[in-house]
């Protein structure tokens, strides 16, 4: 371990990489974590810090600790709770978090087509014309557009899935709003309708139908176009 470069968040940068060495296999489960000192040495930082790095991963059900003992790996190593990694300047990017959308998105697509239920359709159709009915109240549009794609993800009946699409869907609501300002602005400069209507009828009109295929290309579309609205610029 070297010691490392002043970040925004020096505790969780340094939970990161003893999470890299768990993974790596350096700490085995059950393994005993070198002492505060001995890693604030390594680090180069305060045993404070340290403390504060131990008590991240002991949240996420990474490490144990014993009572004048230590830290320990846990039976668990890879954790209970699911982070992305703190980038050096404090997080993922825009761009980052609709890739890891566009890839979650489409594969939710693809299996709720397969799995719906008649209960799901439902929800799914809610969720649409809520959109449509608060297209104007962009906070009330944004959220209604974050219940219509965790609909989706819930209808693949995996709650991986759900889980993933939940955390990029919060991560990427205040873009989302923006989306939906620069939409009604489009609209009614142009008078033509919003592109994004369209392409969610399309996507529940696959899922509907129960055409995997399908709903995979329309997520693939609607993405592709939402991601271009936002001035993204994905490979």
């Amino acid at each position: 371990m070297e010691p490392l470069s002043r970040p925004a968040s020096l505790p969780s940068r340094i939970a990161q990489t003893l999470r890299d060495e768990i993974a790596a296999g350096r700490f085995a489960a059950g393994a005993r974590l070198p002492a505060e000192a001995g890693l604030a040495e390594a680090f180069g930082v305060s045993r404070p810090i340290v403390r504060e790095a131990i008590a991240l991963l002991k949240a996420d059900g990474v490490l144990v600790t014993r009572k004048g003992s230590g830290a320990y790996v846990s039976e668990t190593p890879g954790g209970q709770v699911w982070r992305v990694a703190s980038a050096p300047d404090g997080g993922p990017s825009l761009e980052q978090l609709f890739e890891l959308r566009r890839v979650v998105e489409v594969a939710c697509a693809e299996m709720a087509a397969r799995r719906r239920t008649a209960a799901d359709i439902a929800t799914i159709r809610a969720a649409l014309g809520a959109m449509q009915a608060h297209a104007l109240d962009f906070a009330s549009a944004a959220a209604a557009d974050v219940a219509f794609h965790h609909a989706i993800a819930a209808a693949a009946h995996n709650p991986c899935f759900t889980g993933l699409t939940d955390f990029v869907s919060q991560q990427l609501l205040l873009a989302r709003q923006r989306a939906w300002e620069n939409s009604a602005r489009l609209s009614a400069r142009t008078g033509a309708p919003r592109a994004a209507d369209a392409e969610h009828a399309a996507l529940v009109a696959a899922i509907v139908a129960g055409d995997a295929d399908a709903a995979r290309a329309a997520a693939q579309a609607h993405l592709a176009a939402a991601a271009s609205r936002m001035g993204l610029a994905l490979s």
